[in-house]
């Protein structure tokens, strides 16, 4: 960044054309990144060193004397170029406050005004400029100049300082007497090149910093790159196993009861009709179960809801138990009522696990708030035993035939197994 600032000091003392060139040096910022620069300082920025370069070349190019302060006027540079009369002012302390003072006021009235700004010193009174560097839209420091135009500072003046500010008047007026001045307008000049310099910094600053941001996270980003290829097989297989386990649990959510956890009316609605068509196509003898709890509103009323769920609980537990684990499923087909799938089984063998089942949940024991209840259920068994004699049944008709001999089995008086072929929709 110093190179090319330098490049600048050097094309601008060739042209001479200040305003131009800074015009034809205007930086769209927007598309440099947006960094919150309120916590920093200009030294997290700029490297000192750099600064003090640039601010040497400058000050002597333009044989002028020149400083940089932060905000409240603290020197963050050197002098560059600065009189004997200011560094003999400045080797006091009244008047190294007043210098101080004099920079921050210069610095704010710049800013404000948006332009380099020029006054008399609150000092010893000579002409002196700034500009502010205000870097992301944060007033960070102020460069100065000034000392060579001393405006209307005259003998007298220099000698009635010397005795304010408790400086040697002799010293103080042949030091006076030995600067080099330059006039108001060769001064303007200067001041001219000095606002365009602090914007440069104020500009590159931000695009150095910037940049340097956008590296740190791109060697960031590759660290992390080595570190995670070191691991990428563990890490791979760690994801994929988290993977497949929500996954499942997905699916096992979108198929399976909420409250009993057996399948739900959709799995068997998608699931039903492959069962009967894959029994279809390989001839398989097929049944099916529909099971009902017998007065389940009793229970509900009785005993209330939460007791009621309690009950479904078991006895889907006890239904489960019973079954063909892979082979054989249960599904909640409404409210109290399930539907039983035994692939490869006929009708009789069916009907013999609807006994046992029904046997098995009479003699449960099912215990609810230090209650012992007991529970009965009714089932209606259907099935095809040979597919050349029911090729056209259809799974409706063979749920509806389920449902007919469970209707049977509650008005024979509950707590029974009904059972018979598939009946087709006409008989």
């Amino acid at each position: 960044m110093l190179r090319i600032l330098k490049d600048h000091i050097n094309i601008v003392m060739a042209t001479g054309n200040f305003k131009q060139y800074r015009n034809n040096q205007v930086h769209d910022l927007s598309k440099i990144r947006k960094i919150d620069l309120k916590n920093y300082s200009i030294t997290d920025i700029f490297n000192i060193s750099d600064l003090q370069k640039l601010q040497d070349t400058f000050a002597k190019a333009n044989k002028i004397a020149s400083t940089i302060t932060d905000t409240t006027g603290e020197a963050i540079t050197r002098p560059s170029n600065h009189s004997k009369v200011c560094a003999m002012v400045r080797k006091t302390k009244k008047g190294l406050e007043k210098c101080i003072l004099s920079g921050r006021a210069l610095g704010i009235m710049s800013l404000n005004k948006n332009m380099p700004c020029y006054i008399k010193c609150q000092s010893i009174g000579f002409i002196d400029a700034a500009a502010p560097i205000v870097i992301g839209g944060i007033h960070m420091a102020n460069w100065l100049i000034g000392q060579n135009c001393i405006g209307d500072v005259d003998e007298k003046r220099v000698v009635s300082y010397a005795r304010e500010i408790g400086a040697d008047k002799d010293e103080l007026l042949n030091a006076f007497k030995e600067m080099n001045v330059i006039s108001e307008i060769e001064f303007k000049e200067k001041l001219e090149f000095l606002w365009l310099m602090a914007n440069q910094i104020s500009t590159l600053s931000y695009q150095s910093l910037s940049y340097k941001n956008m590296l740190d996270l791109l060697e960031e980003s590759q660290k992390k790159l080595k570190k995670y290829k070191n691991n990428l097989e563990i890490t791979v297989k760690q994801r994929t196993i988290e993977l497949t386990k929500a996954l499942d649990e997905i699916k096992t959510v979108s198929i399976k009861d909420g409250l009993t956890g057996c399948y739900n009316r959709g799995f068997i609605n998608e699931n039903f009709p492959r069962e009967i068509k894959r029994s279809r196509r390989y001839k398989n003898p097929v049944s099916i179960i529909l099971c009902d709890i017998d007065h389940f509103k009793n229970v509900n009323d009785t005993f209330g809801h939460q007791c009621g769920d309690h009950v479904l609980k078991e006895i889907v537990s006890c239904l489960e138990g019973c079954l063909r684990k892979d082979i054989d499923w249960v599904g909640r087909y409404g409210g109290e009522e399930f539907l039983i799938v035994l692939p490869f089984t006929e009708i009789k063998n069916a009907v013999s696990i609807a006994e046992r089942i029904r046997k098995t949940i009479s003699y449960l024991p099912i215990e609810y708030n230090e209650k012992n209840l007991k529970v009965t259920t009714s089932f209606g068994v259907s099935g095809i035993d040979q597919w050349s004699l029911s090729d056209d049944i259809s799974c409706e008709a063979l749920l509806n035939s389920a449902d007919i001999y469970l209707y049977r089995a509650k008005a024979d008086g509950r707590n029974r197994v009904a059972f018979g072929p598939a009946l087709k929709k006409s008989e």
